[in-house]
Formats: structure tokens, sequence, C-alpha cells
């Protein structure tokens, strides 16, 4: 009972809203604390909470529960006047037909995102306890993309080829569609519906036949004794913390791991979240881990080559059935992605930019310095930032700071005056912050012979302790002083002081017998 008080004493207090995301995250905590019998418990009381909050509460939905969002006005006039100045330079014939298809998608659909953004702030600012809002971002029922379509705008819509309608439907469903709008939006949303009759049997066909190839595998033995696994490196910037976490949780280590001359795992030892945390502390060697890949056994598994299941966190146990286990979890996904269509009701959903706007009116300051001049991809003239840029916008009562992150594109000019929410910066989609680096090996030969120097100590790699491999841990020049021999009868010398500027009158003058030499005090420098 006491150490069950002290590993209560560890968790944190959960004082705010959990939805579903978060009420994962808790049980997975509660199960490595108290394990499955206790968390069941726990369970079983918040579903009893649950219940009974759900009946006092009486959550009902009416017409005036849909608030439509207040800046939507001038985000379609904004949207709109950038499709005209589109459809101009389509005439005057400075953008392709294509161009022009796929420039104005993007900035609807950029459009379309801003207000589904807006709509989670409009939410949790004018009424928290909305109905539609505690439905659809607790997880019962619906999703952002539904509501979007309730309070926001429909958007972009697919034909029956799956291809993009360039017309979006500015109107959402709270407002009513016009009959153009409902003509549109009749495409996608019948789309779905036989999209959901006909697709059905194919996903269904599909868990079948991968659960019909592993169905075989089945944990029959506690150990293989295969010598063989797979390298983890845990350095920095080799592989990201989420990543390497997901990687190595669960695994068993096929070799013994040591920080310096101290053993910390030992062989078939499996590997909890406190050792990944002095994995990533210590920066130990590569670790070498087990996987199903490497095990010896063709027609089933054993336990350590499995690791923990994902049910319990412990070792699977010998007997279950790993094979079906995953060939259900691949075919699961598999049916909601080809079923997409019937949740979004035809609705196009794809990747954009986002955009930074300005806070409010007035002039926009940066230091031209710290960025580059470039071209958008469509060819539009602008600024990249390679480091978190900031941009002062200064009005008549209040200055506003604002941060660009790296490798963003900067779409105004210095001084120039901007209005309140106009786009200023585009953060290019995909880029992301981590410094990814690959270790390569290149060769670099040297153009002539001489003594090798070099700016900053060297050292041995342990790989070459003994041979003429060093490595160097920063930054450094190298050096090389060639020279060649020649015979004269009189040997000239070039004097010089350190740091003494040298030029070719002076080089040219400046030789002095090797009788002399002994008589300077100097330091020189021989050339």
């Amino acid at each position: 009972m006491e150490v069950l008080m002290a590993e209560r004493a560890d968790l944190v207090f959960h004082n705010n809203v959990i939805g579903g995301t978060a009420i994962k995250r808790l049980i997975s905590r509660l199960i490595d604390h108290f394990g499955m019998a206790y968390t069941s418990h726990i369970l079983d009381q918040v579903k009893t909470l649950g219940f009974h909050q759900a009946t006092a509460t009486s959550i009902s939905l009416g017409i005036d529960d849909l608030l439509t969002i207040p800046s939507k006005g001038w985000l379609v006039q904004d949207a709109e006047q950038q499709s005209s100045i589109l459809e101009k330079h389509n005439h005057y014939g400075n953008v392709h037909a294509v161009e022009k298809l796929r420039q104005s998608i993007e900035i609807w659909y950029a459009t379309s995102e801003y207000l589904r953004q807006q709509m989670n702030s409009n939410f949790r600012m004018t009424d928290p306890f909305n109905p539609v809002h505690i439905m659809s971002f607790s997880g019962a029922r619906g999703n952002a993309s539904q509501v979007h379509q309730l309070v926001g705008m429909r958007g972009l819509m697919s034909d029956p080829q799956g291809q993009m309608i360039d017309l979006p439907i500015q109107s959402n469903l709270r407002e009513g569609l016009s009959l153009t709008e409902y003509i549109i939006s009749c495409y996608g949303a019948r789309k779905g519906v036989v999209d959901t009759a006909v697709r059905t049997s194919d996903a269904g066909y599909l868990t079948r036949r991968l659960v019909e190839v592993v169905q075989h595998i089945v944990v029959r033995r506690t150990d293989c004794g295969t010598i063989r696994g797979i390298y983890v490196n845990t350095r920095n910037g080799m592989m990201p913390e989420r990543i390497l976490i997901q990687t190595l949780i669960g695994r068993v280590v096929a070799d013994d791991i040591y920080i310096g001359s101290r053993c910390i795992v030992v062989r078939n030892q499996d590997i909890g979240i406190g050792l990944i945390n002095r994995f990533i502390t210590f920066q130990t060697q590569p670790i070498f881990i087990r996987t199903p890949f490497t095990c010896r056994n063709t027609s089933w598994i054993c336990r350590l080559c499995y690791g923990r299941s994902p049910i319990h966190g412990d070792l699977v146990e010998l007997g279950e059935a790993v094979g079906i286990i995953a060939g259900q979890s691949i075919g699961e996904p598999g049916t909601q992605l080809t079923l997409r269509t019937f949740h979004t009701g035809g609705v196009f959903t794809g990747g954009t930019a986002e955009y930074v706007r300005a806070p409010s009116n007035g002039k926009i300051k940066f230091n031209e310095d710290l960025v580059h001049p470039t071209r958008t991809r469509h060819g539009y003239p602008a600024f990249i930032c390679n480091i978190d840029f900031y941009v002062t916008i200064e009005s008549d009562d209040i200055i506003h700071n604002v941060i660009i992150p790296p490798k963003s594109f900067l779409l105004v000019q210095n001084n120039q005056y901007v209005k309140s929410e106009q786009v200023i910066a585009e953060i290019r989609a995909g880029t992301s912050t981590l410094n990814l680096k690959e270790r390569v090996q290149k060769h670099i030969y040297s153009d002539s012979e001489g003594e090798m120097h070099w700016s900053t100590d060297v050292y041995h790699t342990s790989q070459f302790i003994y041979s003429n491999v060093h490595i160097l841990p920063k930054t450094s020049h190298l050096w090389i002083l060639s020279g060649k021999s020649c015979r004269s009868n009189t040997i000239h010398f070039l004097l010089r002081k350190d740091q003494d500027q040298v030029t070719m009158d002076s080089l040219s003058n400046g030789k002095t017998n090797i009788s002399n030499l002994l008589e300077r005090n100097d330091q020189i420098i021989l050339i």
C-alpha cells in the first residue's frame, strides 16, 4: 500500500478539459503505474461519471447552436479579389490555364483552412459549452471537417472523376446553399454514397487477404537464439526523439549496452521509457535490438523477437496470434481511407501552405540584410528568410512584432502599408525545423605534397587507435606546406618578422645570404 501511495504521488494532477487523445495518454499512464486491474476499476468509475454528467447536462442540438464565424465575410472578399487578379493574369497571357486552376484551388483551400482555425477559437471564446463544440472536439460525434461545413464554408468539391471543381461553395449548411452551389454539391455527396456501397466489399476483402497471409504467425517459443538484429542510433540529429521512442519502446536488446566500462543493459532485456531517456541523455553507442524480421523461425515467432504486447505492456504471451492481429491492424485503417469520401461528403481535402497575417493596419518594417530576394512557386517576387525573422508593424497607437518562421516567403516590401489580416508571409508546406543530418563519408585528395598542419586539436578515432586516421572535433583549417629542393652555390633566404606585410617587390629585393642568418635575433619566417 505504501508503494502504491508513492506511485500515486508521482502522477500529474489533471484539472482541465480532456479529449479523446488526452484520455488515451491518461489510460497509458495508469496502466504503467497501477496495472490492468486497477486501471479497469478507474475506467469503470470514469464511465459511470460520464453517463451521469451526460444525463444531467441533457445536451440537445438546435439551429441557434450553429454559430457562424464573424470574419468569414472579409475572408471571402479577400479570396475573391485574389481570384479576380488571377483571372486578369490569365486573360493577358501571363498565367497558363492549368496554372490558373492550381492557384485558384490553393487560394480557396487556404481560405477554407483559415476559417476552420478561426472556428475553434470562436467557439472557445464565445460559447465553450456549445453542444456542437462539445460533441465534435470531445470525439463523441462528428469531426472538425463536418462542423466546418456547418458553420464555416463547404469549400472546394470533387467531381465524379475525383477532380477538383475550381468554383467553391462559399455558403455553409447553416446559411443554406444557392441553386448553383447545391448542384455542385450534389456531385461529391452522391459520389460518397455510391463509394460507400461499392468499396465496402473491397476494403473487407483487403483485410481478409492480409489475415490469410499471416494467420500462421503465432508466438510458440520464448527465445529462438538468434544473434541478428538491427541498429538504432540515439545520437543527436540522427533521429527525432518522438520517432526514436516509438522505435525502441517495447523492444528487446540483442546485445549488452555499455556506458564507458559499466554495463547498463544486458542482452534479452526489454526497453522501457526510463531506459530510452537514459539512452538519449548519455548518447550511448548504436543500440542493437531484436525484431521479428531477424527471428530465426520462418513459420512462427518467439517472444523476445516480438517484444512487448501493446495490449497490456508486458512481453507477449505464448500462443498469441500476432499475425492475425497485424493483418487486422493494417486492414482497419485501410477501410477508413477507402471510405474517406463518405465522411467528408465529397469535400476536397489536401495539403497547402500556411500564411502569416498582419495583426493590424500599419507600416511594415524589417531588416533587409537578413532576407534574400527570391520568387514564389508561382513566379511572384518575394523574400526568403533562413532564421526566425522579426517583422515590425507600426500603427498609430501600437507596435506589433511578428515572428516569421525559417524558410518562409515574405510577400511584402519593406516600409509597405499593410491592412489588418493581410497575408504578409507564407510558411512553406512540409517545412520541418528538425535538424536532420545524414552522415556521408567523402575523401578529399590533396593536389600538392608537403607537411600538413591543422588549426585545431585532433584525436585518434576509436576504430583506428594505432593508425594514421584522426578525427577533427570541430571546424578546422588544414594547411599543406609544400616546397621543392634546388641546388645553388649561394643559398638565399627571405627573412621576415611575424605579421609583416609581404609584396612581390619585397620578395625580389629581400634575399639575404645564409651568412647573415646568425646575426638576426628577431623571430623569422622562412619562405
